[in-house]
């Protein structure tokens, strides 16, 4: 595969990465609402998810399914039922939204403590963050799992994999050049939505209160909402 090959598609990609979409729509919720550590999750998620697409082509798994009436109508229902089912969480959240957790911390007074005291204080800390490390881990893994599915159960991405990917493949190395392009897109996509993320960074500020970050729950949600009411109407 030459260079300007890869070029070219990855042109390609980069139009349609910028378009709005629901990949982009749960990291920028995500990078808004929660921290750019876990919005680089859903990214993460994304990229595997494309790179999974490339191999799924490959294989002519992507054909097969485009042929099967009943293989497709249930990729597309997933996607549908998995675009509302974040609607409906995201409208939820704002719903429950009560106090909105701050990454400061509050300054305590240093006072001096007996031994026994400090020695125990030492264990419940080592509790404490034991604990928000296994939480950390299991966001980090959600919202990567998020970017793989939202990715994974979009029908639209098959047709891409069907109509413009094999456009640039060599019929000498199917594998080989499906694997380099998928890799190609996962990179110009991220490198995209790095840069959404960098932009969402400065209106974090907007989120700073419950009443704000509980609109952005409603209108993300909502916004899901439409996304799978869509795909639902659409003939694929």
């Amino acid at each position: 595969m030459s260079i300007d090959t890869i070029i070219l598609f990855a042109g390609i990609v980069f139009l349609i990465a910028i378009i709005p979409g629901p990949n982009a729509l749960l990291i920028l919720f995500t990078a808004l609402t929660k921290s750019r550590l876990l919005a680089f999750s859903n990214i993460a998620g994304v990229s595997l998810g494309f790179i999974v697409h490339a191999f799924i082509s490959a294989q002519g798994i992507s054909l097969l399914l485009s042929q099967s009436v009943w293989a497709f109508m249930l990729l597309k229902w997933l996607g549908v039922a998995y675009l509302i089912w974040l609607g409906i969480s995201n409208i939820r959240a704002g719903i429950n939204l009560s106090t909105l957790k701050l990454a400061a911390e509050p300054i305590t007074e240093q006072v001096a403590k007996p031994q026994a005291d400090l020695a125990g204080e030492k264990v419940a800390k080592s509790v404490a963050a034991s604990t928000r490390l296994s939480k950390d881990s299991r966001a980090l893994a959600n919202d990567f799992m998020k970017g793989f599915l939202t990715n994974m159960l979009n029908p639209k991405i098959v047709m891409f994999y069907l109509s413009i990917f094999p456009q640039f493949i060599s019929q000498q190395s199917v594998l080989a050049d499906s694997m380099i392009l998928g890799l190609t897109q996962a990179i110009v996509v991220s490198s995209w939505f790095l840069v959404v993320i960098m932009m969402a960074e400065k209106f974090k500020s907007l989120l700073t209160n419950v009443r704000n970050a509980r609109w952005m729950n409603y209108v993300s949600g909502s916004i899901f909402l439409g996304f799978g009411a869509k795909l639902a109407v659409t003939k694929l």
